[in-house]
This record gives C-alpha cells, structure tokens and sequence, in this order.
C-alpha cells in the first residue's frame, strides 16, 4: 500500500487514469466534511430548524443572501475556525498526496531525466490555474478559461502520450 503513496516508479497512462479517479474517493471524506460545515452553519444561523417537518427555511435563506450578501460571507467565513481548517487538511491530504505522487510516477515514465523540472514546471501552473479559476488571482482572472483548457490539455497528453517504457516494466 505505502508503494501506491511514494514518489518512486513510473506508472503508465492507463494506470495514471485510473488513479486519478481513485482520486475522487480518497476526496470523499473532505467532501462530507464541507457538507458538514455548511449544515452546521445553516442550523447556527436557524436556516435549518430540526424541530420543523420542512427543515429548511429557504425563503429566510435567499433574503439574508439578497439583503446583504456581504454580510451573510462574513458570517460564513468568521465561523470557519481552525478546528474546521485542520480537519479539512488532514481529510484532503491523501488526495493530494495521492495526486502528486501519480502526478510524479507518470511525468518519470515520460521524461525521466528532467522528471524533477518538469514536475515542478506542472506542479506550478496546476497552483497558479488553480488560484486564477477560484479567484485568488482577480487580477488575471480572464486567463481562467485559458488555464483550465491548457490544465486538460496536459492531463490528456499525460494519459495518452507513450512512454519508452514496457507496459510490463512500469514500477509503481
């Protein structure tokens, strides 16, 4: 098991795929973890009354947003403590350890012998496409579409470029 997590061997396209759809359940305890949250702020604000058969007040809900939107966010954001931003660190971090190990085996299979440049080189732009397309990046945000089309770009040159390497010898 811990051979699926090192950042040694080569993995082929195939194998690459695959663990990148692993990816999705090693995601799903985060994922429960957000939803979570969300609950708990929705019945601390008294959007979710558990008393009442209907749950949810949904037009209390949509008046608070269109009322002051600026305040329901720093409601939302001033209740995520740390408690919260460390479990959602330790439950996501499988998955992007998981990630960038695949992410390293596959680029060793196709150019082992820059594989550390250009791991690092993807590695890059995956975080600045990442931060452009959530908004962190405001400034340069019509480059979003951009990064996303070349983001999907090297994820299928990663899956269907062959390798110099036997399907049968990939270590990984």
């Amino acid at each position: 098991m811990l051979k699926f997590f090192q950042f040694s061997g080569t993995i082929s396209g195939t194998t690459y795929f695959l663990r990148m759809l692993f990816v999705i359940l090693l995601s799903i305890p985060g994922i429960i973890l957000i939803f979570s949250f969300f609950g708990s702020y929705l019945m601390n604000e008294g959007f979710i009354d558990m008393n009442n058969p209907e749950g949810f007040d949904q037009l209390a809900f949509q008046e608070q947003i269109e009322a002051n939107p600026e305040e329901f966010f720093s409601n939302l954001w001033s209740s995520f403590s740390s408690g919260w931003i460390i479990s959602l660190i330790i439950a996501f971090l499988p998955a992007i350890w998981f990630t960038l190990a695949s992410y390293y085996k596959r680029i060793s299979a196709l150019f082992y012998e820059n594989r550390n440049n250009i791991f690092a080189i993807i590695i890059g732009f995956e975080v600045i496409a990442d931060a452009t397309t959530f908004g962190v990046l405001s400034s340069i945000s019509f480059l979003s579409t951009t990064f996303s089309v070349i983001s999907i770009l090297i994820f299928l040159f990663l899956i269907f470029k062959n390798s110099d390497i036997d399907k049968d010898d990939h270590e990984g």
